[in-house]
């Protein structure tokens, strides 16, 4: 063999060897994310908007560490912005304000004491329809933060299950508390209409004639101010005064207190109230 052929022959024996079956390389796995690092990576993809794959993460967090509050605010807040931007009256809806609740009631069991939990907890009872949930949170609520806008949730949420008695000892409570308050029509309406399913009628007209003589001048004090008449505080002391103006008539009309009936009939005009 001469040199050429022996160089030829050497240099493909060499590519055929590269050829060959070679050692697989190990396949390294990725590390195992933490607590911390599932949370986080959650709670940016919430920020960001995405719901379905930051609730995945979180819940991942949660399930490593039972008691983790970052991520069970996350998921109660993140269902909640979903429930309320589903259609009204919807399956889904319902099942993401659902968990919502869920979470928040967590949150309560946990310890959590954020500013918002028991307004959310209030909120979600009234959307879901559950009376009972509303008069619960409301409690709370206005335990943790008592103030006037507390307490008349509070009130709403006992005379929705029709406790009366009770609204009536915490309106009259708060009237006396919260005297400049802007809800202080709304305890005079509360407090008067629960006199009316109690059938303490003469009470419920004293209770209903002043509380339309309080809407009177928080009215007249609002305009001083020249506040507009669109806003909350104008637009809530006007509608509580035509519902208790409403509520004498009925009155009026049950017992035909026809002096009394004209005078009622007079203010809603004046108010600009047609049936």
């Amino acid at each position: 063999m001469n040199r050429g052929s022996l160089w030829s022959t050497l240099l493909l024996l060499t590519l055929l060897a590269g050829c060959g079956p070679t050692a697989e390389t190990p396949r390294v796995e990725p590390a195992a994310m933490s607590r911390d690092q599932l949370y986080r990576s959650g709670h940016q993809l919430y920020l960001e908007s995405q719901y379905d794959s930051a609730a995945v993460l979180l819940k991942q967090a949660l399930t490593m560490d039972t008691g983790f509050v970052e991520p069970v605010r996350d998921l109660a807040q993140l269902y909640f912005e979903q429930g309320m931007r589903s259609p009204e009256k919807s399956k889904d809806r319902t099942e993401r304000l659902r968990s919502a609740r869920a979470y928040f009631v967590r949150l309560d069991a946990i310890g959590d004491r954020s500013p918002e939990l028991y307004e959310r907890l209030c909120e979600l009872s009234v959307a879901l329809n559950d009376d009972r949930g509303f008069v619960r949170y409301a409690k709370k609520n206005a335990e943790a933060n008592p103030h006037d806008r507390q307490f008349f949730n509070l009130a709403r949420a006992y005379f929705e299950v029709e406790d009366y008695q009770s609204v009536i000892k915490s309106t009259k409570e708060s009237i006396d508390r919260f005297k400049n308050s802007p809800y202080i029509t709304s305890f005079y309406r509360l407090l008067g209409r629960s006199y009316m399913k109690i059938d303490r009628d003469q009470t419920a007209e004293r209770t209903l004639v002043a509380g339309v003589k309080e809407a009177n001048a928080r009215l007249t004090e609002l305009r001083k101010q020249g506040e507009a008449q669109g806003n909350d505080q104008w637009r809530r002391a006007h509608d509580d005064k035509i519902n208790m103006l409403l509520a004498l008539k009925q009155l009026h009309t049950t017992y035909r207190a026809e002096d009394k009936l004209k005078q009622v009939e007079r203010q809603l005009k004046e108010e600009g109230y047609v049936k």
